[in-house]
């Protein structure tokens, strides 16, 4: 269900109280149109109005006002699910403030509702951008489908998270995606769908004897925080010719040590290991971009049912840091200019089996959810000899920084959001 916006939703404040109309656009003012307008699908209704009524006018955004004999209906209406805090909500507000006009140009009014606004009525107060740095709470319709962008584990962890998540499945609206992923998790549903030649050697848990036992098969492994982002709190180990080498990166800083012996590894790792679950994985040499490693980044949004690569890019690493994140000192280059330096005639078949592979993971990673999830990125290394390496899934994706993949993330967003709902 799809046409262009002949309306539009309109907030005004009168007096002390908030008044929310439906108001045809000039085209359709010469339709009769009922008194009101049900929100497509839902219970709430709201006043049709050719002429404004008094009142300072404080949001308004298109939307489709459909007729339907007797009654007309209005929509669509999606939210943006973030975290509960002091000023509101919190989130990537850049990031909210994109999908919600990317909606508004689509014809959907997007806002964003805080966790402890979620609840079982028909209006939700959710939050609207005015302008720089100027966001309101206005009474909203309850959406026909939810994004869920709470941006930490720690708040989605909390009660009004929680109960959040509960109270929109118990109302049957769709929403993705519905949690961070766990690495351990994730690469078991990737190896169990027989794509073990994708995976590095993995270890599901970080005890003494796994870790030696891995220490013996390869010359340099990863320690990595099962729920972490960013790489906060990752270990590489490299042996060297009296003991090993150790890298910690924290708060987006690298430390290297070195241990002359196996107790003295053992112990630095305890020291600088942070809280929770860790995987131990085999550390893959990486293509090199200008002197220094590099992986790809890429993006994947559900489009019609189906898994599609958005766009990928490549980050570098940065000088003595164990891993590519820009937010930790590494750098953004074009996947086809790398790919062409470092294989040559043989990129495209390389991007090929690099497509091939992320999709494949998408499918298996989704199948574990299932089919709950819209999108998602992954971190991917690529070796000397052009084999495609999966090291992690992002269930909440960081805004990509190459404009055209933007673009068209942000429109999968809604496109995405108008699938779960029928619409």
């Amino acid at each position: 269900m799809s046409q262009q916006p002949n309306a539009e939703m309109v907030w005004l404040r009168q007096k002390n109280h908030i008044v929310h109309v439906v108001q045809p656009r000039v085209a359709a003012k010469s339709q009769k149109w009922p008194a009101y307008a049900r929100v497509l699908g839902g219970q709430t209704q709201l006043p049709i109005t050719q002429s404004l009524p008094q009142g300072q006018i404080l949001y308004r955004c298109p939307v489709s006002l459909y007729e339907r004999g007797a009654v007309a209906e209005v929509g669509p209406v999606f939210a943006i699910l973030a975290g509960e805090g002091n000023n509101g909500f919190v989130g990537a507000r850049l990031n909210f403030r994109d999908v919600i006009e990317c909606g508004r140009k689509q014809g959907a009014f997007v806002y964003v509702v805080a966790a402890n606004d979620v609840h079982m009525g028909n209006t939700w107060f959710g939050y609207v951008r005015l302008g720089h740095q100027r966001w309101i709470r206005i009474p909203c319709p309850r959406p026909h489908a939810v994004y869920n962008r709470i941006p930490t584990r720690a708040l989605e962890r909390r009660k009004s998270a929680i109960r959040a998540r509960q109270v929109i499945r118990r109302l049957g609206i769709p929403m993705f995606n519905r949690e961070y992923f766990n690495k351990a998790r994730i690469y078991a549903l990737v190896r169990n769908h027989g794509l073990s030649s994708f995976l590095p050697d993995t270890e599901p848990e970080l005890n003494r004897e796994r870790l030696f036992d891995m220490l013996q098969k390869h010359a340099s492994v990863y320690l990595k925080p099962a729920g972490g982002s960013v790489g906060h709190g990752m270990v590489r180990i490299d042996s060297a010719k009296s003991g090993w080498t150790v890298a910690v990166l924290k708060r987006g800083q690298t430390n290297k040590h070195a241990c002359a012996t196996a107790d003295a590894l053992w112990q630095m790792v305890q020291r600088e290991r942070v809280p929770g679950r860790y995987v131990i994985q085999q550390a893959i040499p990486l293509v090199e971009y200008r002197g220094r490693p590099c992986d790809f980044r890429v993006l994947l949004q559900k489009q019609d049912g189906t898994w599609q690569v958005v766009g990928r890019g490549v980050r570098v690493s940065g000088i003595g840091r164990i891993t590519t994140h820009v937010p930790n000192g590494g750098s953004i280059a074009n996947a086809d200019t790398v790919l062409k330096e470092a294989f040559g005639d043989a990129a495209e078949r390389v991007n090929d089996r690099l497509v091939q592979s992320v999709l494949d993971a998408a499918r298996a990673i989704d199948d574990g959810y299932q089919g709950e999830l819209g999108e998602m990125s992954m971190d991917i290394g690529i070796d000397p000899q052009g084999h495609a390496w999966f090291f992690e899934a992002n269930a909440k994706p960081m805004k990509f920084d190459e404009p055209e993949i933007r673009r068209k993330s942000l429109e999968g967003v809604i496109q995405h959001l108008r699938e779960r709902a029928g619409l």
